[in-house]
């Protein structure tokens, strides 16, 4: 009897310390990971602007480039946080928005990154010699940044792929990605037992780079200076972006890669399901709670989305969401600016498509503060006294 009252209580123990650890700390995940994480889970104010999305966002948009663009343009000057990791897709954007509102509360606009996970998609990225696996592409993140109720509750969370699976399925997903969580957080918790996690500790580095990216890739985090205000700052990176890219050649991935030119979305096809469900479940969970949404298509392979695609997705918007299609806005052609096949250069592209979003929130009445240059352009294409020729 008392061996199996000792057990017990080393049970409970054990679900506790789990409780406690599933709620202060994630599993062994990088700096950048656990930062981002820290941050949706901080004591602060809500941020006015709150981009999320993956590490194309974080190349695309830096924050404290978007905070002194908005500036000028908008009364008390707009607090701007980016939460951004690779390979981060909706189900896991969802939960740390989720947890973002639940500690902090919402942001006033909720800048959304879309880039929709597949089998497809993973399976594709697979035959470029990826070191992983594609059900782990996106899979072994999630359960180092969500908790055992949001594995538990949502299962396109504790699944990599979940369209069309049956509850036996389900819960058998569910229960996995609960058991790797513990295991996750055991391991964490026994390398470095008296490990503090403070958002204080998330210096310049942490905020901006994984260990094992190379030399010359990183997040934009406070890198540019705007040169002038909006709009003229557009036109100004515009011209530099025309410089550089004359003197510049395709990548060999743009130029071997036929079969896989264009990404498309295929909103209407039977895979897309439960990625929209996520969507949607986003865009709910923001106009609860009073924010506007920008949602940024932001397709890799370095290709735009169709028109088509497009249609339908702003068929599926509700009334506080728009979407912006910032890559169509950008004059010319900036093939040669891109980092790899996913990520566009930091400098000058990524200073560009950060004075865009800028100049699109302050148009669209986002931000406190008059437009910048007259009226909004309906569909969002960015009117410098241009005939507005391109679309969203």
């Amino acid at each position: 009897m008392k061996t199996r009252a000792l057990m017990l209580l080393a049970g409970v123990g054990l679900a506790a310390g789990l409780l406690w650890l599933d709620q202060n700390r994630g599993g062994p995940a990088s700096m950048l990971s656990r930062c981002n994480l820290l941050l949706s889970r901080g004591e602060a104010p809500a941020a006015d602007v709150l981009i999320l999305g993956s590490s194309r966002s974080g190349t695309a948009l830096d924050p404290i480039a978007l905070e002194k663009m908005l500036a000028p343009a908008s009364s008390g000057g707009p607090k701007v946080e980016r939460i951004a990791l690779p390979h981060n897709p909706l189900r896991a954007n969802y939960a740390l928005l989720e947890n973002y509102v639940a500690n902090r509360g919402a942001p006033k606009v909720l800048v959304l990154e879309i880039m929709f996970m597949s089998r497809r998609s993973v399976d594709l990225l697979a035959q470029r010699q990826l070191t992983i696996l594609p059900e782990h592409y996106i899979f072994r993140r999630d359960i180092n940044l969500l908790t055992f109720e949001q594995l538990l509750t949502l299962p396109a969370v504790a699944m990599p792929f979940t369209e069309d699976e049956g509850w036996i399925s389900q819960w058998r997903m569910r229960l996995r990605g609960a058991v790797l969580r513990a295991g996750a957080l055991t391991y964490q918790f026994l390398r470095n037992p008296a490990e503090q996690w403070d958002i204080a500790d998330c210096g310049r580095d942490e905020w901006t780079r994984e260990p094992v990216w190379p030399p010359d890739f990183a997040f934009s985090f406070g890198d540019y200076e705007p040169a002038a205000p909006l709009p003229a700052l557009i036109d100004i990176l515009e011209t530099e972006i025309a410089a550089h890219a004359a003197a510049r050649e395709l990548k060999t991935w743009q130029t071997e890669s036929p079969g896989i030119k264009r990404y498309a979305y295929d909103f209407e096809a039977p895979y897309r399901r439960g990625e929209l469900a996520f969507l949607d479940s986003i865009l709910r969970l923001a106009g609860e709670h009073g924010a506007k949404v920008v949602l940024l298509p932001m397709p890799t392979y370095g290709h735009k989305p169709g028109a088509k695609d497009l249609r339908a997705l702003r068929r599926f918007l509700p009334e506080h969401a728009q979407l912006f299609n910032v890559y169509a806005q950008i004059r010319g052609n900036f093939d040669t600016l891109w980092h790899d096949d996913g990520h566009i250069e930091i400098y000058p592209t990524g200073a560009l498509t950060t004075a865009l979003v800028a100049k699109r929130l302050v148009d669209g009445g986002l931000v406190d503060g008059e437009p910048v240059d007259g009226e909004p352009v309906d569909g969002g294409a960015v009117n410098r006294g241009r005939p507005a020729t391109r679309h969203d």
